[in-house]
């Protein structure tokens, strides 16, 4: 009987247990990013009231072992890393995690992980966890083969870019007489970002041939060139309207006070069809300086900010870590985990990366907790707490009939 009590109070510990951590998955439903725990019984080691014996021949069969057990125990807590979907915030630096991986989070002494991405940016322009201030880590352009604290320069400026290349594209009417021409007309810029206006005159010469050349260029006001531009050349294309060659495809001309220009022109895209004229100069890669207007964070975590002339250029990229055993991280509070020596070293990369994860911009990762089940396992947790309280009742019952026996 005193076998009962003690068996009975293990249930009731182990139950308690199982409870309490059933009561901390419910407290959790709606925190983001939170992963269930689920508690694992096992029985205790047994004592052997009487061994087991094997089969005599020609006499008794064997004889299995007696065995009475002393209660049972919690043999493990089990997080259950399992994923769960997203919830919409629309704010852009919010993260969540489609697949594997955790942020990397540090302190100013260690790295922590968590599935919580719920980032913005301090006043000095710290990528930041809005939880706990922690940084979030990645890498920048400047150092983009070591992890860093992910920090942009909300006040960053692009400098202005010289032209260098021109694209044309389009058709040359071939049904048009020798000595027909086009004028078409194009921006440019040169190293301070200021904007030129470049014409270039296309003569049919030949058949399946044209000549370019740059006529006046207009320049900004108060700006003067050091002479005249120069550059000029022959198109030639082939017997069924496609591009050839040409002899030459350069444009140079000096602004005062700015460094000189020498800008590539491409003519491949260009066309000798007997159809309408609809060349034109397609592009150039110049631009004026520009300020910082806005970023956006895309899958893979890459940070692009996007500047006021138009240029969108890389700040950074957040890093993403994998685990072998995911499971088997310690769990610190505040939605943080950290390295365990059951959870396997960190395996670093980027998001979309074989094996890990992509990110979902503008929302977070909800809880896994399942509600019903929680509820479903309550009931049969309450239910093995009583029945094992029944044990404890019915067996101090016992021990009171075996008192009464000396009255």
């Amino acid at each position: 009987m005193m076998r009962s009590l003690f068996s009975a109070v293990s249930g009731l510990k182990c139950h308690q247990q199982r409870m309490d951590v059933i009561g901390n998955n419910i407290a959790n439903v709606n925190t983001p990013g939170f992963k269930k725990s689920r508690v694992n019984f096992q029985d205790m080691l047994y004592q052997t009231i009487q061994g087991a014996s094997r089969p005599v021949t020609g006499g008794r069969g064997g004889v299995n072992p007696m065995q009475i057990g002393p209660g049972v125990s919690v043999g493990s807590i089990d997080v259950i890393m399992e994923g769960t979907s997203m919830q919409d915030t629309g704010k852009n630096t919010d993260l969540g995690i489609n697949g594997d991986g955790f942020f990397i989070l540090n302190d100013g002494g260690r790295d922590y992980y968590t599935r919580v991405g719920c980032f913005g940016f301090d006043e000095e322009g710290n990528l930041i966890s809005m939880l706990n201030g922690m940084h979030v880590r990645g890498w920048m352009p400047e150092d983009p083969d070591h992890l860093n604290n992910i920090k942009i320069n909300l006040n960053d400026s692009e400098n202005a870019k010289a032209t260098e290349n021109m694209i044309f594209a389009g058709n040359l009417n071939s049904e048009v007489a020798t000595g027909d021409t086009i004028v078409l007309s194009y921006f440019v810029h040169d190293s301070k970002g200021q904007e030129y206006t470049v014409p270039v005159t296309l003569e049919k010469s030949a058949v399946n041939e044209w000549t370019w050349t740059v006529g006046s260029i207009t320049c900004p006001e108060g700006v003067t060139l050091t002479a005249p531009a120069s550059g000029t050349g022959t198109i030639n294309f082939n017997t069924n309207g496609t591009y050839d060659t040409v002899t030459s495809d350069a444009i140079t001309f000096a602004p005062v006070g700015s460094d000189p220009l020498n800008i590539t022109l491409d003519f491949t895209k260009l066309t000798q069809y007997g159809a309408a004229f609809n060349a034109a100069i397609e592009s150039q890669d110049g631009y004026t300086s520009g300020t910082l207007e806005s970023y956006a964070i895309d899958q893979s975590g890459t940070i692009e900010g996007v500047f006021s002339n138009g240029v969108s250029r890389t700040l950074g990229q957040i890093a993403l870590s994998q685990f072998s055993n995911p499971a088997g991280l310690f769990k610190e509070g505040n939605s943080l985990y950290s390295v365990s020596s059951n959870s396997g070293a960190p395996n670093i990369n980027s998001a979309g990366s074989s094996g890990f994860g992509t990110l979902k911009p503008g929302s977070l990762e909800m809880s896994n907790v399942d509600l019903s089940s929680e509820f479903t396992d309550m009931i049969i947790t309450q239910r093995g707490f009583q029945a094992n309280s029944r044990v404890i009742t019915t067996s101090d019952e016992m021990l009171q009939e075996l008192v009464n026996l000396k009255r």
